[in-house]
């Protein structure tokens, strides 16, 4: 794992392409899609040190539609998805779920996991401290099923309310993975992983909410995910504009238990989860 901290001042949106990559951003040559990628960082104000700190060991993998676990949708339809990104709010969390500090939600991005046990993931999680404070602490983790490798953590926020912009990108088995508080101007140094071969399975781009195992989770308030989609080879689309299938977040992982929320499209690259109750 390395992360590159750019020098004061460095600014993504008006960097040369060969310097915004030297310092981890996936900035493209081409004119039409420079001005493209230059405006998603129009805001980009700082670059905060991303400070790797292992997690608790868990486990993430998805096999059907219905889950107990997971919830959100699963781009299918291709076989080489080496991009993701959204942009996603961080959520308050309901106090009338009780006290207990273990519930949490982890909205993330990342691709594989549905069709296999190799999954390769980025988010963040809200609600989770020792003191259940609000916020979200933002983590990536690769998984497969020899190795169930624990999230690393790269730093923490309590500015609820906040769209966070994430992406991932995945070639020869390196990932880089990139998160940016568009509402503050600040992003955290993105983080490049090597070796990740063995975690990669490009079936399908993932934007999900999921309750990590062994946990309880609380009821939050509605998450919007928007300017959401995946490239595969060299073409980038809406979420909405692929094939996808929708993952129902139920009390038993099946269609007999209750939905945790539900998910309502509202564009061609958007959609928001609306919170039912806790467990």
């Amino acid at each position: 794992m390395t992360t590159i901290v750019p020098p004061q001042g460095f600014r993504p949106q008006t960097a040369a392409p060969a310097a915004a990559r030297a310092y981890g951003f996936d900035a493209p040559n081409s004119p039409k899609a420079l001005t493209a990628w230059r405006a998603k960082y129009k805001g980009y104000r700082e670059t905060v040190p991303s400070v790797p700190c292992l997690g608790p060991s868990g486990k993430s993998a998805l096999r059907f539609a219905y889950s107990g676990n997971w919830g959100g949708y699963i781009a299918t339809g291709h076989s080489n998805y080496n991009e993701v990104y959204d942009d996603q709010n961080i959520p308050t969390y309901s106090t009338s779920c009780g006290s207990n500090s273990t519930a949490v939600a982890a909205p993330w991005i990342g691709v594989g996991g549905y069709h296999s046990g190799k999954l390769i993931q980025q988010g963040f999680v809200s609600g989770s401290s020792g003191t259940a404070t609000q916020g979200a602490s933002l983590w990536y983790e690769y998984l497969n099923s020899a190795h169930p490798n624990p999230p690393v953590y790269i730093g923490h926020t309590t500015k609820t309310g906040h769209v966070i912009s994430q992406y991932m990108t995945y070639s020869s088995g390196k990932v880089v993975f990139h998160w940016y508080d568009r509402t503050a101007g600040s992003g955290w140094s993105p983080v490049t992983v090597s070796g990740l071969s063995g975690y990669y399975d490009g079936t399908t781009a993932d934007y999900i909410t999921e309750r990590p195992f062994g946990f309880k989770l609380r009821k939050f308030s509605r998450q919007t995910l928007s300017a959401a989609g995946a490239r595969y080879g060299s073409t980038s689309k809406d979420l909405f504009k692929l094939p996808t299938t929708e993952v129902r977040l139920t009390t038993n992982g099946a269609s007999s238990g209750a939905s945790m929320f539900t998910d309502t499209r509202s564009s061609a690259s958007a959609f928001y989860q609306t919170w039912k109750r806790c467990s």
